[in-house]
């Protein structure tokens, strides 16, 4: 708590564009495993369910990707400027790289899933895979273990 009590203002704007990036790409991944395991039980919104996941990963979860790296980077230079960085950034990279390849390769997955008018399992299950990733990531941000 005192950290932030000393932390320069000029800190605030870059932090709260990582913050909400990450928040929000959490949550649009969230909603893509949701709404692909949504399609695998109910066979009559398939083809919605699956333009649902297009959009939301389009208009969502990669925008949203982005605006959290370029958060994140920006306030690292901020922070850490000599390239001295403790061990729980070196997790963000891990996460963040790694999930970047899997939303990619879920992009995909998903098109094809439209193209096909169902939602292909693949799917939810690499979705799910960047939300419990997230969910390190964010313990390592904020617990700073």
């Amino acid at each position: 708590m005192m950290l932030a009590l000393i932390r320069p203002d000029g800190w605030d704007f870059p932090l709260f564009l990582h913050v909400l990036g990450a928040i929000l790409v959490f949550g649009t991944t969230a909603t893509l495993a949701i709404a692909g395991f949504a399609s695998r039980r109910n066979a009559e919104h398939n083809v919605l369910l699956a333009r649902t996941i297009v959009w939301t990963f389009l208009f969502g979860a990669l925008p949203t990707w982005i605006l959290m790296r370029i958060g994140a980077e920006w306030i690292r230079s901020k922070e850490f400027p000599n390239g001295h960085e403790p061990g729980w950034i070196g997790v963000g990279y891990i996460v963040s790289d790694g999930t970047a390849l899997l939303l990619i390769v879920t992009g995909i997955l998903a098109w094809l899933s439209l193209r096909r008018g169902r939602v292909l399992l693949a799917v939810p299950i690499l979705a799910t895979i960047c939300v419990l990733a997230y969910a390190v990531a964010w313990f390592a941000m904020s617990g700073k273990p």
